[in-house]
């Protein structure tokens, strides 16, 4: 008789990809080379370790009684919650990160191209940046974060590279809070090709770093801080930005950036609607360091995108670069999926003091969600559905709150009819959705 386990007979769900991306043979070896099993008749085998917790937590559940009863469920007998807290040690932690790593490394062999290649103007455009995960205070002694009012809060960083190209993550990467984004800059070096395009946020702004990436023959567009001075090119004075923009609202031309560096690069400022402009001036009085005292003209640059790139304008005018810039939101979005859909602050629980399961709980998260990105979206972007139609947060929330028929369905047919009614953009005719911007700037 066949079983209704999403954990038992195989045969049961031949095709699923979900299903054979969590596959015994190859999570054994890996549980076997991380220290994980250490005898041949473990009562928990890696890939109920890992596939319960999925499981646990698409019901909005994160204890270990209820991680016990998902694989009591599977193997048919009673398993302690205290087994499930003895597991939660280094070996545990470093076999979820090598199969997180494992997963990570398949999906880059098995990349495929863009669509229309022949029209692309990069080879793949990455998207860098970090999301902040806040945990229980009791952990500040492992993850420190920051402080607020007096008291030591815990947090810890995400560093993620994302190929929006190939909707594949280059590395995710966990770091201490207190490693700022630019000590993490030179890292997306190793991950880029000529002909490449990079888009990151001012956090990562280190100029020697997009120097290499300008040797290296890839591309890059970036917000400059307001700090870093720039000068005119033929007499070597500095650019007053905001005497040049009253008489020009928008301004692309060859600059040298850094006083002492003096790097050459193309300046692109473009100015923002009004309410975007007093949005971000609210913001910046809000929200500024008290020790700071920012002059008149610092607000009055506030109302404009201000850009540094090393693509020529022959490749991309001034509004491609504008509209380019945009796709980085894309990750923004990706990360509000992680903490809103996938609820990864949420389920942590708020009196843990184990530091090996919170490494194990987010390596656990972060395998999922690749799961996410990398193998289950990728089965709509070569299925009939229409890929411009499909919200990623509904996405991610219909995989999140189904994922036990996803990983155990085999009725491909039935689930496109769900995601077609459940995960599409509400039509409107006042603005495009992501996809569309995408496809839209790259052709």
């Amino acid at each position: 008789m066949k079983t209704r386990s999403p954990f038992g007979n195989s045969s049961l769900y031949k095709g699923n990809k979900i299903s054979k991306k969590l596959s015994s043979r190859l999570l054994n070896k890996i549980g076997e080379k991380s220290g994980y099993k250490k005898r041949n008749s473990g009562k928990i085998s890696a890939r109920t370790l890992i596939v319960s917790f999925m499981m646990m937590v698409s019901k909005n559940r994160n204890t270990y009684e209820s991680w016990a009863q998902e694989i009591s469920l599977d193997r048919k007998s009673t398993v302690s919650k205290q087994a499930i807290e003895e597991r939660m040690g280094p070996e545990t932690t470093n076999m979820v990160k090598m199969a997180l790593e494992e997963e990570l490394r398949k999906s880059l062999l098995k990349q495929r191209q863009p669509d229309n290649q022949s029209v692309q103007k990069f080879k793949s455009i990455k998207i860098e940046d970090s999301t902040t995960i806040h945990l229980p205070d009791e952990l500040s002694f492992a993850f420190s974060g920051n402080v607020s009012k007096g008291k030591k809060k815990s947090q810890i960083k995400i560093h993620a590279l994302f190929n929006l190209s190939h909707h594949a993550f280059r590395f995710m990467d966990l770091h201490g809070f207190t490693r700022n984004d630019q000590s993490l800059a030179a890292q997306a070096l190793t991950c880029l090709e000529p002909g490449d395009l990079l888009l990151r946020d001012m956090g990562f702004l280190v100029l020697d770093v997009l120097n290499q990436i300008d040797k290296l023959g890839a591309y890059f567009i970036s917000r400059k801080k307001s700090k870093i001075k720039v000068f005119d090119p033929e007499t070597g004075q500095e650019i007053d930005l905001i005497k040049q923009l009253r008489k020009k609202k928008t301004i692309d031309k060859f600059v040298l950036v850094s006083k002492s560096k003096k790097i050459k690069m193309r300046l692109v400022i473009v100015p923002l609607t009004a309410d975007q402009a007093a949005e971000r001036r609210r913001k910046a009085r809000r929200d500024r360091d008290k020790r700071l005292n920012h002059s008149q003209e610092y607000y009055e640059l506030l109302g404009y995108m201000i850009f540094i790139t090393n693509i020529p304008p022959s490749c991309c005018n001034t509004q491609e670069i504008k509209m380019l810039y945009g796709l980085r939101w894309q990750i923004e979005i990706i990360f509000k999926a992680w903490k809103s859909c996938f609820s990864i602050e949420k389920l942590i629980p708020s009196k843990c003091n184990n530091p090996d399961r919170i490494y194990c709980m987010i390596y656990l998260w972060l395998l999922y969600i690749v799961l996410f990105h990398v193998v289950w979206l990728s089965q709509f972007r070569s299925s009939k559905i229409p890929e411009v139609n499909l919200s990623l947060l509904k996405m991610a929330r219909f995989f999140s709150m189904n994922f036990s028929l996803v990983f155990s369905s085999n009725c491909q047919e039935f689930i496109n009819d769900l995601i077609l009614a459940r995960c599409s953009y509400d039509k409107r005719s006042d603005r495009i959705n992501m996809t569309q911007k995408y496809k839209n700037v790259l052709t």
